[in-house]
């Protein structure tokens, strides 16, 4: 069990990092909304916050809107929350700021749950931006043997 008071960040995978909207910066705004990476949980554990780091700064006259979402089970969309993690309202945002949200602070996560990022609304006339999510939660001890998902091999 892990046993730790200390928050950690969870492991973010970027689904193709070649991509035109993925960049040695961050991830780009200025694409059509789309999924655009996802949190692996590899333990149980409890949401503090979920945050942006802007590495460019956001404009558009129409704002971008990026979402962590909530998936159950790792790689279905059945049951998958909206924003339910976070929601953040980019607006013209200076890069070097840090936004962060709470929405989801207490949401526990198991072993086979996702929090995915997803650019739900794509900023229109001169539309800017880069970032770099990033999901802050505390461990919770539980043994392996209680947690449905975690399977051993032989």
């Amino acid at each position: 069990m892990l046993r730790s008071d200390l928050p950690l960040f969870l492991p973010l995978w970027l689904p193709d990092w070649d991509a035109a909207g993925v960049v040695a910066a961050g991830i780009d705004l200025d694409q059509t909304a789309a999924d655009v990476g996802k949190f692996s949980v590899p333990f149980k554990c409890e949401v503090l916050m979920a945050g942006l780091t802007i590495v460019e700064t956001c404009a558009g006259t129409t704002p971008g809107v990026v979402k962590f979402d909530l998936r159950p089970t790792a790689g279905s969309d059945t049951s998958r929350g909206d924003g339910d993690i976070a929601t953040f309202a980019m607006g013209t945002t200076a890069a070097g700021k840090v936004l962060y949200d709470k929405a989801g602070i207490g949401t526990t996560l198991e072993p086979g749950n996702e929090v995915v990022v997803e650019i739900a609304t794509q900023p229109v006339t001169g539309p800017a931006g880069q970032f770099i999510p990033f999901l802050l939660v505390k461990p919770v001890p539980e043994t392996i043997a209680n947690l449905d998902n975690m399977v051993e091999t032989a």
